[in-house]
């Protein structure tokens, strides 16, 4: 292979691995804040396409800003009509990375300026250690990798302009350059990586300004493939702020190939000419022309969204709603089934409410620490969103028990079902607990002080610890009893002996009274928690 193309394909790697590490960077640094910024300030259609158009701007990443309004969505922490005017602005935000780039990476000898920002940011993400001021540093290496691989691009196709016999390419119709933009869009997940592939090309004469602005709408329309990955597999609302998407881009890349000649000359002709500038301002201009257009239907669409992907939800349950109770006895069983079902159910939504995946946090591979120490950011799927989940199948259960009590006559299947039926009721208890927590948790998650982060350690190993023993006791594990025996007379010292700590600690001014306040609810709720399962057990194995 040639070295030019050696060159381009490593400076386009060093470019995308500089704006996930930019993304990732930016992301940590704003912690989940950042998240409840966008869920708080999108809730009429103004406001939420100025959130899209920000939030990108800030990220470099139009696609981080639409996965994250299709995982708010998804969870339902954000109706789909605010998510369709997050995306449409994000498609105004994606164009800062174009202005920045036309404006520093060819306007400087960068690599200087880049080398520092590398170095700056490395050793300051060494020196800083764990927190946000690290990622901070990150994000400063993440432009500094981006500039250099800018750079690489440029020095390559500037050697490659060379032996390339441009007038040919200059042959071929627009429709080829749309149709390239598009599928190495579609190929790298990037349209800022795209971009910066054309503004190379065009800066060094390989294309000309039609076929790098043609170039640009198809990596424009390329985005799209992300929302369509992101929803594979989601909610129905999921689903429809892609299609949102897709008609957005689709729909203002047409507008924009029509208008292509009236546009370039128009941009060209303002003092820019035929430059980097140039098509920077063509971007832009053609995502305003798409919001103008959609932003009044903003409000309809989502209307005609809601219409489709309906699907009809499977039960919560998975042994009552099979059995009749035409046979209290049997029923009963089913019942008793449903609510282990349930106990089941509420360790997943307690170790999700902490971080941890459930398929990983219930099983006994590695140990707690380790688990706990390999999952530490929020969840993709919001623990609310379990939460939901959980109280539909509390309702069923409830609906159930509640007509089958009137059919119960025989006194030991009474029995019976009060143990089972105050199984559920201190499991749906123990739920709610957890529930009640989700917020301090995320207060938690904002912080980095060595004091909150020692609290905030064992809090999280109690609730795992509580869960796999809790989850294996329900599989009927022998050990489990005694286990679980010692952890909740572990934990109720733990209690006694916490509040002796936070009295010290408020003594001593080392944490807010703010945070005075969310220690002790998150004490208060860990142990109630805990009373719950307890109690959740007696007479419930034999």
């Amino acid at each position: 292979m040639s070295p030019i193309f050696i060159q381009a394909f490593a400076s386009l790697g060093l470019f995308m691995f500089g704006m996930l590490y930019l993304e990732d960077s930016l992301k940590k640094a704003a912690g989940s804040s950042f998240k409840r910024w966008v869920k708080i300030s999108t809730d009429t259609n103004a406001k939420a396409l100025t959130t899209g158009t920000v939030a990108t701007a800030a990220l470099q990443s139009s696609s981080v800003v639409t996965l994250m309004a299709l995982s708010l969505v998804g969870a339902g922490l954000m109706s789909l009509q605010s998510s369709i005017g997050v995306i449409f602005g994000s498609n105004i935000g994606t164009t800062a990375t174009g202005w920045i780039i036309a404006i520093i990476g060819f306007k400087f000898d960068i690599k200087l300026i880049a080398l520092s920002m590398v170095g700056f940011g490395g050793i300051g993400s060494v020196l800083a250690g764990e927190g946000r001021l690290r990622h901070t540093f990150g994000g400063i290496t993440g432009f500094g990798l981006i500039f250099l691989g800018l750079e690489g691009l440029k020095e390559s196709f500037s050697t490659l302009s060379s032996t390339v016999d441009i007038e040919s390419l200059r042959g071929y119709n627009v429709l080829v350059f749309l149709g390239v933009g598009l599928l190495l869009t579609a190929i790298i997940q990037s349209s800022s990586a795209s971009i910066a592939i054309a503004q190379s090309a065009l800066y060094t004469g390989i294309l000309n300004f039609d076929h790098a602005a043609a170039f640009v709408i198809g990596a424009n329309v390329g985005t799209t493939v992300t929302a369509i990955i992101g929803a594979i597999g989601g909610s129905s609302d999921k689903k429809r702020a892609a299609l949102a998407h897709i008609l957005f881009n689709v729909t203002t890349g047409i507008i924009a190939f029509a208008l292509l000649h009236p546009m370039t000359w128009g941009v060209t002709h303002i003092g820019l000419h035929q430059s980097v500038e140039a098509l920077a301002l063509f971007h832009t201009v053609f995502n305003i022309i798409g919001v103008v257009v959609w932003y009044p239907l903003i409000t309809p669409l989502s209307q005609w969204l809601l219409k489709r992907f309906h699907v009809v939800k499977p039960s919560p349950t998975l042994y009552i709603h099979n059995v009749s109770q035409t046979i209290p006895a049997l029923a009963h069983e089913a019942l008793r089934k449903e609510v282990y079902h349930l106990g089941h159910e509420v360790c997943s939504f307690a170790v999700s409410a902490i971080n941890i995946p459930p398929q990983e946090g219930l099983k006994h591979h590695g140990s707690i620490s380790k688990i706990l120490e390999a999952y530490k950011e929020p969840l993709e799927l919001a623990p609310l969103h379990l939460y939901h989940d959980l109280q539909l199948l509390q309702g069923e259960i409830l609906d159930y028990a509640s007509s089958l009590s009137q059919k119960i006559q025989l006194p030991a299947v009474r029995d019976d079902f009060d143990k089972t039926l105050a199984m559920a009721t201190y499991l749906i208890s123990a739920s709610k607990y957890l529930k009640d927590l989700l917020d301090d948790i995320g207060m938690l998650n904002e912080t980095d002080t060595l004091e909150i982060a020692a609290f905030y350690h064992e809090f999280r190993y109690q609730i795992l610890a509580l869960s796999m023993h809790y989850n294996d006791w329900l599989d009927g594990d022998e050990n489990a009893p005694q286990e679980l025996e010692e952890l909740f007379t572990k934990l109720d010292t733990s209690y006694k002996n916490s509040v002796g700590i936070l009295n010290d600690m408020i003594t001593d001014y080392k944490i807010s009274k703010q945070m005075t306040a969310i220690f002790m609810n998150i004490t208060h709720l860990t142990r109630n928690f805990s009373k719950a399962l307890y109690k959740s057990m007696n007479g419930q194995r034999d």
